[in-house]
């Protein structure tokens, strides 16, 4: 006679695992809500409502709404609610120095050990971001070029690290969404992922290096065209020079 079948334990650990996915969606679907602005600066963070849209409980969604709080898109007011922060310029710049101290070292170690496995990786992302400047679609140009981001970090050998850039630049990621609405931003973006493709392919490291470190420079102009446009959204009264940081960068 055959021992009966072993069922799995749906115990502490399982409802735990649980929990943790449903964090991660409801992190996902919130910041991306604040990025994109379709929970505008200034607004209130609905929690029930959004426990209710994404199917979970107040558990995880507080997890979440958390997380956010510390990487600065949101205030949680103890008894008052939770509130989508607006963007704050000292917060673009301190993500802008996470990203490009970190990946202007990987992009290095990326070329010189690049694979023509990720070729297929590359064009997919490269044809997406096309397509998304050919229909206008600045969500998924943006998504792209997160995705475009965290490949170079796998590529690399430290796929992990991504998720600490990741978590550096919510506000920085909101001055890029913002400022994609100028024209012309999403195929300079492509054109300049396609340019650092080639560099990776020749596993050229001094030209990736460079390009890469253009592509970030662009950040001043991107800041004043969103204090420019839409000086509502932005924190007011902080005197930071963006110009001034990059320079201590070269």
């Amino acid at each position: 006679m055959m021992p009966p079948v072993q069922r799995p334990q749906m115990g502490l650990l399982s409802e735990m695992n649980r929990n943790k996915l449903k964090a991660e969606l409801a992190y996902d679907y919130l910041r991306d809500a604040v990025i994109t602005m379709r929970l505008e600066p200034d607004s209130t963070v609905a929690e029930k409502d959004l426990c209710a849209e994404l199917g979970i409980s107040r558990t995880p969604l507080r997890e979440a709404v958390l997380r956010l709080a510390q990487e600065g898109l949101l205030t949680v007011v103890p008894g008052g609610g939770t509130y989508v922060n607006r963007i704050s310029m000292r917060g673009v710049l301190q993500g802008h120095l996470v990203r490009s101290s970190i990946e202007l070292r990987l992009i290095r170690l990326a070329a010189e050990g690049y694979s023509p496995v990720y070729d297929k990786d590359f064009k997919l992302l490269l044809y997406m971001q096309q397509d998304a400047d050919e229909r206008g679609d600045f969500d998924q140009a943006l998504r792209v070029d997160i995705d475009f981001n965290r490949l170079l970090c796998r590529m690399a050998g430290f796929p992990d690290i991504w998720q600490t850039v990741h978590g550096a630049t919510g506000q920085l990621d909101r001055v890029r969404y913002r400022a994609m609405a100028k024209c012309g931003m999403t195929q300079e973006i492509e054109m300049e992922h396609r340019r650092l493709f080639e560099a990776l392919k020749a596993r050229d490291a001094e030209r990736a290096h460079a390009l890469l470190r253009k592509h970030l420079d662009d950040l001043p102009l991107l800041i004043a065209f969103v204090k420019d446009s839409t000086p509502n959204v932005v924190v007011p009264g902080e005197d930071i020079d963006p110009q001034r940081i990059l320079n201590a960068l070269c």
